[in-house]
């Protein structure tokens, strides 16, 4: 028993003295967030740039003086992808980030570029959604949020389109903003659960 007490005592001893030492090196400081894209461009281009100001949050940034580095992204190797698209105001990233992957895979095997509608995934994600809703009599989540799986399963149900095909963007529109959209479709889930339930 004394021998398994002294065992334990040793490694959090020895855990907890690698990582004070571990931490020796490196310094930081907590900053002010700053506006970033989402606040200057995309509420902005939504006509809400004049929201109530939130406090600002302070996040810690660790300082990388004296470190050995990369210098330049030249240093690693590249690989064909598109250029980032904003979700804009959804919480569609499930969609976007699987999307990307699929597209960049497409070009890693076949040497072809394709820019694949994430809007006409989410659609059919939120119609399969709400079907699902009714079938279990509003025992299921309808979120904006779902997972990765998805887009694989959508597309062996409904197929893809190229994303000039399908935007999911009234016209004018820069980015894409579900916040009205998906409020009104939950209320009237909601009323078809409390009506027929």
């Amino acid at each position: 028993m004394k021998t398994t007490i002294s065992l334990l005592i040793f490694f959090i001893t020895f855990s907890f003295l690698t990582c004070l030492f571990a931490q020796e090196k490196n310094t930081g400081i907590f900053e002010e967030e700053k506006d970033g894209f989402y606040k200057n461009e995309i509420l902005k281009s939504l006509d809400e740039s004049n929201e109530p100001e939130k406090e600002k949050k302070k996040s810690f940034k660790l300082d990388f003086t004296g470190m050995d580095l990369p210098k330049s992204k030249d240093e690693f190797t590249s690989y064909w992808f598109n250029d980032p698209v904003s979700q804009g105001r959804t919480g569609t990233c499930w969609c976007f980030s699987t999307t990307s992957f699929f597209e960049s895979e497409v070009y890693r095997l076949h040497k072809k570029k394709v820019k694949l509608s994430e809007k006409y995934t989410v659609y059919w994600e939120y119609v399969e959604k709400a079907k699902r809703f009714i079938k279990e009599r509003g025992n299921s989540a309808f979120e904006e949020g779902s997972e990765a799986n998805a887009v694989p399963r959508i597309w062996k149900m409904f197929g893809i389109v190229p994303a000039e095909v399908y935007t999911g963007l009234m016209p004018g529109q820069s980015f894409d903003d579900h916040k009205t959209m998906h409020k009104e479709m939950k209320s009237y889930l909601e009323n078809v659960k409390a009506t027929y339930a």
